[in-house]
């Protein structure tokens, strides 16, 4: 038995060995220092990922971005500051520290001239996203980084270098940071920067770990005191860096858990017959339920027993507020689903609102009723900014002298098709090309975070010269005369 325990394990530490494909030592230093170069291509590169980085962020494109993220040098210097310190080279952990903090002060400088000269200024969702790291962003990180120095040490390198280039994200949350300082936005610099940070340590903490397992020959000979001091710097880092973290990903986990509860809460203690949820609101931050009813009225004593339940759902000191529009009669679900959808279409069957109510409410409750018809019409309602949109477009392409836009209902004859969109309309002192006109459409898209916008131009005629009608108007007489 102990013979078959003992080839298990043999077998098994052989499935995971680090050295049985690891490279030369010496070709693992020659890769890992030429990734830390700060001149020719690593330059050229860096530019065009800081300028692809930013266009995709400000395009909310998450193609171009992951592009920027497999092309960009960064990584290379993280590296080689773990290795300095795995191999005891401290001068060269130094070197590649300070061509690190050149090209993390290139990127900032680049990323803020690009987002102060752009007309696009709306924080994209893929920007945003890089602005609140949690104590996920540390596992990734260090995962990635442990992946990353595993693959730069093999002797046939394989696919692992762009995979985690993509999930330890280095580029854009320094271009993230250059739109906080270009829209004066520190809290969305503080949040890229520290994502970052956290990326960037947790890479170098995991090549130093992987490259102190491989033994690598070390290139100076420090004092056993201080080789403990400096891990012990490293882990006091490494602590600190992690507590913002964890409290950040305390703090959504513990929002979704709440907001989960109170969604359970509404879903089960508020079955009331005749009477349907028309809208509800989960506020964590200031710990208000709201729940807007159509029907038939609920007794307080119901709404205070529906208070005092909500602590058996782990929402204790939350606030209940219940919004009422009485209906002596009742409503269903499919009768509420009937007018939300009904107000959502033209005006004629916006007021079939107004019907459906009617043959539920009495004399007294009609305007209550009024009320509710005119909530769900600006509930339905949709404002488009076609100021903005119109100094935008107009320094992109200075042919568009002005923009009109509006909802749009669209059916096709013969078909049960009908499509509900928005309908812009460009003026223009000259034709846009199809590429341009398809570029327009993209932006207004996502601008208005909507997938069907048809777009018209209508091109503006030169007026006509005094000179050109007097001239016209002679014309004009003499053929009367003839």
């Amino acid at each position: 038995m102990q013979i078959i325990n003992g080839k298990f394990l043999r077998v098994l530490r052989n499935m995971f060995s680090l050295r049985w494909d690891m490279a030369d030592p010496q070709e693992i230093h020659n890769t890992i220092t030429a990734g830390a170069k700060l001149q020719g291509t690593n330059m050229c590169i860096l530019m065009l990922a800081i300028l692809i980085a930013s266009i995709g962020l400000n395009m909310n494109s998450t193609a171009v971005i992951i592009g920027a993220m497999l092309i960009s040098p960064l990584m290379g210097g993280i590296t080689a500051i773990g290795y300095g310190i795995a191999t005891n080279d401290l001068k060269l952990s130094k070197s590649a520290a300070v061509r690190l903090g050149i090209q993390v002060i290139i990127c900032l400088i680049t990323s803020t001239v690009y987002f102060t000269i752009s007309p696009i200024t709306t924080a994209s969702s893929e920007l945003l996203a890089r602005t609140t790291p949690t104590a996920w962003d540390v596992l990734i990180a260090l995962f990635g980084g442990l992946a990353g120095i595993i693959g730069q040490t093999r002797k046939e390198k394989s696919n692992v270098i762009p995979g985690v280039a993509i999930a330890t994200a280095l580029m854009p949350p320094l271009c993230t940071a250059g739109y906080g300082l270009a829209r004066r936005r520190l809290d969305y610099f503080g949040g890229a920067m520290y994502l970052f940070f956290i990326n960037s340590f947790f890479i170098c903490l995991a090549a130093i770990v992987v490259l102190k397992l491989l033994r690598l020959p070390h290139g100076n000979n420090i004092e056993p005191k201080s080789l403990r001091k400096i891990h012990r710097r490293i882990a006091a880092i490494a602590v600190v860096t992690m507590l913002p973290s964890i409290y950040l990903a305390y703090n959504i986990v513990n929002n979704t858990v709440q907001t989960n509860n109170a969604e359970k809460f509404i879903a089960e203690e508020f079955n009331f017959k005749g009477t349907q949820i028309v809208q509800k609101n989960i506020d964590t931050d200031n710990k208000v339920v709201e729940v807007a009813l159509l029907g038939k009225k609920i007794e307080n004593s119901v709404t205070e027993t529906l208070q005092n339940n909500m602590e058996s759902y782990g929402l204790s000191g939350y606030d209940l507020i219940i919004t009422q529009t009485e209906v002596e009669k009742g409503v269903t679900a499919d009768e509420v689903e009937q007018m939300l959808k009904k107000s959502a279409a033209d005006e004629e069957s916006q007021n079939n609102v107004a019907q459906v109510l009617a043959e539920k409410e009495n004399e007294e409750l009609k305007s209550e009723n009024e009320k509710l018809k005119d909530q769900i019409a600006a509930f339905q309602s949709y404002d488009i900014d076609v100021s903005g949109i119109s100094e935008e477009l107009s320094i992109i392409y200075p042919q568009i002298t002005g923009v009109a836009g509006g909802r749009i209902n669209s059916h096709i004859s013969g078909t049960n098709s009908s499509v509900t969109g928005v309908a812009i309309i460009l003026y223009e002192t000259k034709a846009l090309t199809s590429s341009q006109l398809e570029t327009v459409t993209r932006l207004l898209e996502q601008r208005l975070d909507i997938s069907s916008v048809t777009v018209f131009e209508h091109i503006e005629e030169p007026q006509k010269s005094q000179t050109d009608n007097k001239s016209n108007e002679k014309q004009t007489d003499k053929k009367e005369k003839e």
